[in-house]
């Protein structure tokens, strides 16, 4: 993949063609005063833009969606191109995403739908092939592709509220760990969340790990979250001070979560836990 020949040439612009699969949505292209166009009006386009020529004699661009929407703009009929000859779809994503990510950072969902491309195309089984792959951790690379499975609403939530890479790495550790609490359906809840970061009472991703582990106590903390969520004022730090349990509180809750859950799925308690919770009741007659 590294030795892919390519030569430069012109083409002309009425042979190539944009790539429906780019994962860039957002060419900051709009309107007749952008920067890019007015360079490329003054000084032509000084870097070329690089396509892949198919079977079929097309001309795909690989980069330079941007210099090629202006070059329309300007009615130009041909302009200067690296091209490269019938690169596997593999060869293509990863090319790709090299050039793009090099020129110009990806957004974090940009990012997602490029390297689960990549990942499909070259039949990668795990993260870590994927990571090694494209030079980047293990971590980032699981992050990125399990942002992209994300419901498609709470991802436009994501956009419309411009939450940066780290929150939305966060919410995904998030969400699995939000319940519904009184009257607030999960949806409402995640929307609540968003609103506070943009209104900066959450004030930092970390703050969104800090409310998981409230919310794994969701059962003792509930009047507690509820008011979180519904007061905009309220900070992951006073909520933090409402919610402090002791060690001894925890393993009461812990303990009320796992005798539920049992009854729940119908498992029968052992003869053992059977005296244990024995000796419990008769101590709670006692005490209460």
């Amino acid at each position: 993949m590294n030795n892919q020949e390519f030569v430069f040439k012109k083409l002309q612009v009425k042979d190539i063609e944009r790539d429906p699969n780019q994962p860039r949505r957002d060419f900051g292209t709009d309107g007749d005063e952008n920067r890019l166009l007015l360079s490329i009006e003054e000084y032509g386009i000084e870097q070329p833009i690089v396509v892949n020529k198919t079977k079929e004699g097309r001309y795909i661009i690989l980069d330079g969606h941007r210099r090629y929407i202006c070059a329309q703009k300007l009615n130009f009929t041909e302009v200067p191109c690296r091209v490269y000859s019938n690169l596997s779809p593999a060869e293509f994503e990863s090319r790709r995403y090299e050039i793009q990510n090099n020129r110009r950072p990806w957004k974090p969902l940009e990012r997602s739908e490029a390297i689960r491309r990549i990942k499909d195309y070259l039949k990668l089984d795990t993260n870590k092939e994927v990571a090694d792959h494209l030079h980047m951790s293990e971590t980032a690379a699981a992050n990125s592709l399990q942002l992209g499975k994300e419901k498609w609403d709470h991802l436009e939530l994501m956009a419309k509220y411009e939450l940066s890479e780290a929150y939305q790495v966060e919410f995904v550790r998030l969400k699995p760990k939000i319940r519904r609490i009184k009257d607030l359906e999960v949806d409402d809840i995640i929307k609540r969340l968003f609103e506070k970061v943009q209104h900066k009472t959450i004030r930092s991703a970390k703050d969104f790990r800090k409310l998981g582990r409230i919310f794994l106590r969701a059962t003792a903390n509930e009047a507690e979250i509820y008011r979180f969520l519904t007061n905009p004022d309220m900070t992951i730090s006073e909520l933090e001070q409402r919610t402090i349990q002791s060690g001894f509180s925890l393993l009461i809750e812990q303990l009320i979560q796992k005798v539920t859950a049992k009854r729940k799925e119908g498992v029968a308690f052992s003869s053992q836990e059977k005296t244990f919770l024995a000796q419990l009741h008769t101590l709670l007659t006692k005490a209460l």
